[in-house]
């Protein structure tokens, strides 16, 4: 993303190439070398084939297009299916999970660096140019301040990122060893913290608390409830009863989270209401990546598809269709249900058991999200499937750590 905004290139169609490119190699080292293929063949692969078939199913929508069907089916079930075939078989040893985590921890502290580079010492010549010649300086230069957005796409996106990498990374650091790695992690935890509130983006401030009331459920320890518990009303009545450091810029956009008459939020629901009337007649959506404008670059005019989505949910109500949408929501209830189960009673190693609650608060913190936020696109989609994979391979490691105890 940071080298696409210097160097004109299609992210996605990259993306797109890389992925199908370690297929193929994939498949035909298998012809020599076989994989154990039952690895992948659990819950969270048969219900991304089921979203699969069922984004198949709306190449015959007949508000769709073509086009744009071929280029959203990527994030909507491509990658979700190659990342639960392909992570369970490729990533063996528990090794493979700790260096993944080690490789984003490191991003994680390079992404917080650049935003404090941005906040201190300005805006390069490409950012300038996307923010006063592209439009960007309309959602992040405003009355509250300056939405400083990294190397990413846009200041929503880096929040987003932030918050998830602070709740696995805190949340992780006590668990992992060596002590350079835990030091790593509370480094992480600490840049993305940082990261989460210069980006100014507020739906991302939700991912905190509720990956801590997800986590504290999870672990079920008296101790950590208490203390989570404290720290959690307690940062919430500084936020909602008090207005205590109102005059920083930041603090006074963190606390707009919880003000439900805000003026953004109210904009959000009156679109909403708009979009109502017009998806009474198409239970099947308007077709993928028809919505938010993205239907002006195939020629394509609806009302649906001018009003700005705003958020994953709605953006998958108007694409799928309330069919579509009940039907994602279900599979990720029952995907995340079972995650749980695995993690709480198939676990047995403790390191491994916390690592796989942070991962599950983390996803479920970012969902809680997605409600005013489209929280799918990159890098965001990539680590959501990659540790949806991580918790049903987990059992392999468990017994891979019990057997290193034992010996």
């Amino acid at each position: 993303m940071g080298i696409s905004r210097y160097i004109p290139m299609k992210t996605g169609m990259i993306m797109l190439g890389l992925t199908l490119g370690i297929s193929i190699i994939f498949l035909l080292k298998n012809i020599f070398q076989p994989y154990e293929w039952k690895r992948c063949l659990n819950l969270l692969t048969i219900s991304w084939i089921i979203w699969l078939i069922y984004c198949l199913f709306e190449l015959f929508n007949p508000w769709a297009s073509t086009d744009a069907w071929f280029i959203a089916i990527v994030g909507y079930a491509l990658l979700p299916l190659f990342c639960a075939i392909l992570i369970p078989i490729l990533f063996t040893r528990f090794k493979d999970l700790q260096w993944l985590l080690i490789i984003w921890a490191i991003l994680s502290i390079l992404a917080a660096l650049k935003g404090f580079w941005q906040k201190n010492y300005g805006f390069d010549t490409a950012e300038l140019y996307w923010l006063f010649n592209e439009g960007g300086a309309t959602t992040h230069i405003i009355y509250y301040g300056v939405r400083y957005f990294s190397f990413f796409s846009d200041a929503a996106n880096y929040g987003i990122v932030m918050g998830f990498s602070l709740t696995v990374f805190s949340i992780s650091g006590f668990f992992v060893s060596p002590r350079w790695v835990k030091f790593l992690f509370w480094s992480a935890a600490i840049a993305s913290a940082y990261g989460l509130m210069i980006s100014g983006t507020r739906s991302a401030v939700i991912i905190p608390f509720v990956s801590l009331a997800v986590y504290v459920s999870l672990c079920k320890n008296i101790r950590y409830a208490l203390l989570s518990g404290g720290v959690l009303i307690t940062v919430l009545l500084f936020l909602t009863q008090t207005h205590i450091g109102n005059s920083n810029a930041l603090i006074r956009r963190m606390r707009s989270t919880f003000d439900k008459e805000d003026a953004s939020l109210q904009v959000r629901y009156i679109n909403k209401e708009k979009m109502k009337p017009l998806m009474k007649d198409k239970p099947f959506g308007i077709g993928l990546g028809l919505s938010g404008g993205r239907a002006n670059r195939f020629e394509i005019k609806t009302k649906l598809a001018e009003l700005p989505p705003d958020s994953l949910l709605t953006m998958y109500w108007i694409e799928t269709g309330i069919i579509g949408l009940s039907l994602y929501l279900t599979l990720l209830v029952i995907i995340l249900i079972r995650a749980s189960y695995i993690a709480m009673f198939t676990i047995r190693n403790k390191k491994l058991k916390n690592m796989m609650y942070s991962f599950i608060a983390g996803i479920s913190g970012v969902f809680v999200a997605a409600y005013v936020n489209d929280v799918t696109t990159y890098p965001n989609g990539v680590l959501i499937n990659i540790l949806l994979a991580f918790l049903f391979i987990a059992p392999y490691y468990d017994k891979e750590l019990i057997q290193n105890e034992v010996n």
